[in-house]
């Protein structure tokens, strides 16, 4: 997604570019889950036989280095996790896990910039 974002910007002209006043950079946000066997992390039951983590990460392309790490259980949905990753310094990339409508308008109304990939039975209507 970074590429293509960069792609696209690297397209316009400088005019144009300047005109976008594009915040500093991309903070990318996204999860893994790592399982072990239910004995390993018995306090994690992730499913069936399976324990695991997962690790939500906010990843700056910039730096290379990841922002900031929470870890939290397997079965853990990504939405709740990925409130506590947002940085307003930087465009919000996320995939459709972190997406919620009511989300979607904390952000417009915070000024927060983002890029999110919506779920794809919902409908907009102006």
């Amino acid at each position: 997604m970074k590429k293509l974002f960069d792609l696209v910007v690297s397209k316009c002209n400088r005019m144009t570019r300047r005109a976008m006043k594009l915040p500093n950079g991309l903070l990318i946000v996204d999860s893994t889950t790592i399982t072990v066997g239910k004995t390993r992390l018995p306090w994690a039951v992730y499913h069936g036989e399976r324990s695991g983590i997962k690790l939500h990460v906010s990843y700056t392309p910039k730096t290379d280095m990841p922002l900031q790490v929470v870890e939290t259980i397997g079965r853990l949905h990504d939405g709740p996790v990925g409130e506590q990753l947002v940085d307003s310094r930087f465009v919000l990339v996320e995939d459709r896990a972190y997406f919620k409508i009511t989300r979607i308008d904390q952000f417009v109304s915070e000024h927060q910039e983002f890029v999110i990939r919506m779920k794809e039975n919902i409908e907009i209507v102006r």
